[in-house]
């Protein structure tokens, strides 16, 4: 007889299951297929040059969060008179104000080592969430083909997609659906409305001897960065071993830069490291190990402590990451303490960073707190936590309305398309 065999999307197990199920599912699910269009490069070098004849703030305005252009109508005009001598598909206002939008975004909202790298003559994405390189992920709509003569990289042939779906539609097609992560109390009304999942946890096996440090507030993140040598040097002089997280590739090296200055020997994790993550990882347990990491180390990853570090405090995270979600903080501080061994954290804000900007007035008063030597403002630790959550909450409420819509359009066409059951 042959084997019993469940055909279809039967039976899942997803691991990390938020970063899947609830970060990754404001980006659909693409196919794609490569075209001949030999026309594509053109435009889109024609697109670079007339961008580059355009001045934000006063012909557009840049939202740099969700990468949009926004036309002011001067400038919508001056377009116009630039595109004039071009002819053809240029004298169509959708078309050049859509393709110079994307340059524009290209040019100004796009930068290296924090959007993409630039490694052996090609555009690699980097992934948001994580900070790793994400090989074969590609923006459509001419963006890549526009960041790639922006930075002198050989064009890749244009793409068409052949099938979408999202994230959420995906999961909800399987008949048993269930995932593990120890970040997810965050996140439980949202899988419960979405995925209809209930949260279980699983207690610890043994007891959690993660010590936090109160967070601080800083005036600037420049404030931020120059202090932290001082912190990693203190902790060295103890014989601790220290994880360092920061947002971007850039920051990554910025920091690395700092700490050479500093006469700090250290490890890099970035995406541009990644090939060492292992190496850097064994090490990063050992007594007086300094290691800077974007959001790499932040999961799935057990830095084991050398001889004697733990009867020194163990590891300590210092985050100087701005989450916009206090899962990712959990993330990140989370590789100190692990498997029962001592550890310790701390986060570290800046107030001129896009998470506490959005903030606006409600927390402009913050700026004229007082600030000690470091640019640390005179704010108590309990306020700054409370105001780190509010906004992290907030900025939560707005990408899970972002994923609701996604799902709502993804339905609609799903249910505009299937037609095929009238002929089945």
């Amino acid at each position: 007889m042959p084997p019993l065999l469940l055909r279809g999307l039967c039976m899942a197990i997803v691991d990390e299951a938020d970063s899947l199920m609830i970060d990754e599912a404001t980006m659909p699910l693409v196919l794609a297929e490569t075209q001949d269009d030999p026309t594509h490069r053109a435009a889109c070098f024609q697109a670079l040059m007339l961008a580059r004849r355009l001045t934000p703030g006063e012909d557009l305005h840049l939202d740099a969060e969700q990468l949009a252009v926004h036309w002011t109508e001067a400038g919508a005009e001056r377009l116009e008179q630039l595109a004039d001598s071009l002819g053809g598909a240029w004298l169509n206002r959708r078309h050049r104000q859509d393709l110079v939008g994307a340059a524009l975004v290209a040019l100004h909202g796009l930068e290296p080592d924090r959007h993409y790298l630039v490694r052996e003559g090609r555009v690699e994405l980097l992934d948001a969430v994580t900070g790793r390189a994400a090989p074969g992920r590609v923006w459509a709509r001419g963006l890549q083909t526009l960041v790639e003569l922006k930075e002198g990289c050989p064009v890749t042939p244009p793409t068409r997609t052949s099938a979408q779906t999202s994230y959420q539609r995906f999961f909800l097609g399987y008949l048993r659906l269930s995932g593990i992560s120890g970040t997810l109390a965050e996140c439980r009304a949202e899988l419960r409305a979405v995925y209809g999942r209930q949260i279980v946890a699983v207690p610890l096996r043994r007891p959690g001897l993660r010590q936090l440090a109160p967070p601080r507030l800083f005036a600037t993140g420049q404030a931020r960065a120059e202090a932290i040598p001082a912190r990693v040097q203190a902790l060295v002089a103890q014989g601790r071993p220290v994880l360092v997280g920061v947002d971007t590739v850039a920051e990554a090296q910025a920091l690395s830069a700092r700490l050479n200055a500093a006469g700090i020997d250290h490890q890099v994790l970035d995406a541009r490291h990644d090939a060492d993550e292992a190496a850097v990882v064994a090490m990063a347990g050992q007594a007086g190990t300094v290691t800077v990491a974007t959001r790499m180390a932040g999961r799935g990853t057990d830095i084991e402590l050398g001889a004697g570090v733990a009867a020194r405090g163990g590891l300590h995270v210092l985050c100087c990451q701005d989450n916009a979600s206090a899962r990712l903080d959990r993330q990140f501080i989370g590789r100190a303490a692990r498997q029962g061994d001592p550890g310790s954290a701390e986060v570290w804000h800046a107030l001129d960073v896009s998470i506490w900007q959005s903030g606006g007035a409600s927390v402009g008063w913050l700026q004229c707190r007082q600030q000690d030597a470091q640019g640390v403002l005179s704010v108590p630790a309990t306020v700054v936590l409370a105001w780190s959550r509010r906004l992290q909450r907030a900025h939560q409420a707005q990408e899970m309305q972002r994923r609701r819509r996604l799902l709502e359009q993804d339905r609609t066409w799903q249910t505009r398309l299937a037609f095929t059951h009238l002929h089945a």
